[in-house]
């Protein structure tokens, strides 16, 4: 497996493995798409004694289910049975003598019930078990069970990383690696699917379509992007990216048709987020929640 940027982080987690100083419990930080989970998996087969970031009866994976119902997407809770599951295959011995471990990826998604529960494994974890739990969101994870991990928070992968993806005959690289939004998934996407490159290009044509449609065309937009939870949170994050480069005078000055002042710009982006946060905090409504903020655009 191929960990592009968080060479800082990956330095680290091969030290703790030289020296012998294993944390029984690591939590990774930080927006979609960055590779935390990649990170997460080659440490994971290291310490479970498998290579290529191969799974193995050592390891255990445990993620929020997604489902589609009446044509809205959207990703469940963590529950505590989830949980339970998990200790329980933990607390079986690790085969060749090597470290079991459990990655919780979306631990953000988990309830309170889940937390407590799992609090209750990091407080008495079971011999050579390792937990990794892997966050968007910090403020969704209980203070007791942050107290007894070690953070790393991930950030953005600087150009020079993202560039070294992309091959020399590629015509296009400066716009796949604008669109990556300094995050490797997304380039990964991107080279495998062209088409998830045009979906981009089609959240920008949505931003500007939304900056001069009148009060029922946004209504109408806010239906329809409401149906796909993941995907609105994703092109909403794309959007507050377009506007900071409005105010950087930078990428997003070009690509938005409409001349807004940076002043509208710096007061969207806050407006996004905090109807990102009514989003993933809450049980909002999310076609309430856009068309709220749509008449602010």
């Amino acid at each position: 497996m191929s960990i592009i940027g968080h060479q800082k982080i990956t330095k680290f987690l091969n030290r703790c493995i030289e020296k012998n100083m294993i944390s029984h419990a690591y939590l990774f930080a930080g927006p979609a798409h960055l590779g935390k989970f990649s990170v997460a998996l080659e440490f994971a087969g290291k310490l479970a004694g498998v290579k290529d970031g191969k799974m193995s009866p050592n390891m255990v994976v445990v993620s929020p289910e997604v489902v589609e119902k009446k044509g809205v997407t959207k990703e469940l809770d963590i529950k505590v049975e989830h949980i339970r599951e998990l200790q329980r295959r933990v607390n079986m011995t690790a085969q060749d003598g090597k470290y079991k471990v459990a990655i919780i990826d979306g631990a953000d998604k988990l309830t309170k019930a889940a937390q407590n529960a799992l609090l209750k494994t990091l407080e008495e974890p079971p011999e050579k078990t390792i937990l990794i739990l892997i966050v968007e969101d910090l403020e969704k994870i209980l203070p007791t069970i942050l107290s007894r991990c070690q953070t790393k928070k991930f950030g953005l992968v600087p150009l020079g990383e993202m560039d070294k993806m992309i091959s020399g005959e590629a015509r296009n690289k400066e716009e796949l690696i604008f669109w990556s939004l300094g995050r490797p998934g997304l380039l990964v996407g991107f080279l495998e699917n062209g088409e998830k490159l045009e979906k981009g290009k089609e959240t920008l044509s949505e931003l500007n379509d939304l900056l001069s449609l009148d009060l029922g065309g946004k209504f109408a937009l806010a239906e329809k992007m409401s149906k796909n939870y993941m995907e609105l949170v994703e092109k909403m994050n794309i959007w507050q990216v377009i506007f900071r480069g409005k105010l950087n005078r930078g990428a997003g000055r070009a690509l938005l048709k409409n001349n807004i002042s940076r002043e509208k710009a710096f007061y969207l982006i806050n407006e996004i987020e905090k109807s990102l946060a009514l989003l993933k905090g809450t049980n909002a409504n999310p076609r309430l929640v856009l068309e709220n903020l749509f008449l602010k655009f």
